[in-house]
């Protein structure tokens, strides 16, 4: 038997090099003979970098750049041979705010221009951009920014707009913009694929979980929508269209100001690490991510791999700390069997983010022993 294991980290617990590890410890406790292949996996998101870096030979650079709230925080990128990756998340990630500090109305993107800029004096020319786990939601205006783009509302000085001000600005320039912007490639590596606006936009969707209250959010929706007409008449460039919404509308903001692609994140993941080679001849797949919800058929790892696993002819078993998926069955059609700590006879939460390996390790175990192939 042939096993291939390719989960998404557990956020917040394990490193999906650590996920695949404990699900490999299972699998070998159930198939001691099976022939068993761990290739951790990301989607674009958080954890994209670290597993950029196991594959390819990229340098990595430090430097300080302006946070979300604007403070000083410390991001770094990859690069090698003119090619550039960035997280997004290392510059204005939810990670650089307590939660009492959080407030899509006010971050800003500032930092991740910052890192464009100091990779395009390097000489890269050819620069991915990996979108999730932002605190933003200014459309990438604070990208722009630090990129030479200026914005106009109706007094004479140019501001720097976040969630709260995007709706002001009536003119954008690009006079001072810097000339190696218009020089290079850049790539808007997605997590997921929801739109700019309405109801799966990222406002919506992701504006609460980055402290946005219930009332904020139809403010913030509508800045966001003046913001994309200004922002399409300026480009020529529609912005309404799948991704653009990813990490509060930066992936809108990298297709207006850079004139980005938008690629799925995890078509892109499952591209550099080779995966079509490790699913010839696989007879099982196991993947997994933290949490397996109504995004997870949207761009995540799990449909993703899955998907390929199918197509390739393996059967397909997905693991996480919860699932909230409604009918996971009819929504996932390429999954076989989906198994969650949460739903484990006497789990707790304390468990199963203390314990996390040891618990995913033993429902592995279970999952196999009933599993007939």
């Amino acid at each position: 038997m042939r096993i291939l294991i390719a989960p998404d980290k557990f956020k917040g617990s394990l490193t999906a090099r650590e996920v695949a590890a404990a699900i490999g410890r299972g699998a070998r406790r159930v198939f001691p003979e099976a022939t068993i292949i761990e290739q951790p996996m990301a989607d674009g998101g958080e954890g994209s970098l670290e597993l950029l870096q196991q594959i390819l030979p990229l340098q990595t650079y430090r430097l300080e750049v302006t946070g979300p709230l604007r403070k000083k925080v410390m991001a770094e990128y990859l690069m090698g041979e003119g090619k550039a990756f960035i997280e997004v998340a290392r510059a204005c990630g939810l990670q650089h705010l307590p939660p009492h500090r959080r407030d899509p109305g006010r971050t800003t993107t500032i930092g991740v221009g910052m890192l464009i800029e100091d990779a395009l004096a390097r000489g890269a020319r050819d620069i991915s951009l990996f979108l999730g786990g932002s605190a933003t939601n200014d459309c990438g205006a604070g990208m722009a920014a630090a990129l030479g783009y200026r914005f106009f509302g109706n007094r004479p000085e140019d501001f720097v707009p976040t969630g709260d001000s995007l709706g002001y600005v009536l003119r954008i320039d690009d006079a001072e913009v810097m000339p190696a912007v218009k020089d290079a490639r850049f790539t808007a590596v997605c997590d997921v694929d929801n739109p700019l606006l309405g109801d799966r936009g990222a406002t919506m969707v992701y504006a609460s979980q980055k402290g946005a209250k219930l009332t904020d959010l139809p403010v913030l929706e509508e800045h966001m929508e003046r913001f994309s007409g200004v922002l399409a008449q300026f480009s020529g460039t529609s912005v309404l269209v799948p991704g653009s919404g990813a990490a509060g509308g930066l992936g809108a903001g990298i297709r207006a100001f850079l004139g980005g692609d938008i690629q799925s994140g995890i078509d892109r993941m499952m591209e550099v690490t080779g995966l079509e080679k490790w699913l010839i001849g696989a007879d099982l797949v196991i993947t997994g991510e933290g949490c397996i919800d109504d995004q997870t058929p949207h761009g995540k790892v799990v449909s993703g791999v899955a998907g390929r696993a199918q197509h390739a002819g393996a059967k397909v078993l997905a693991v996480a700390g919860r699932c909230t998926l409604d009918q996971a069955a009819s929504r996932m059609p390429d999954v076989h069997q989906i198994a969650a700590l949460m739903d484990q006879p006497g789990m707790t939460m304390e468990r199963s983010m203390g314990d996390t390996a040891v618990e995913l390790e033993g429902m592995v175990v279970g999952l196999l022993r009933s599993l007939k192939i």
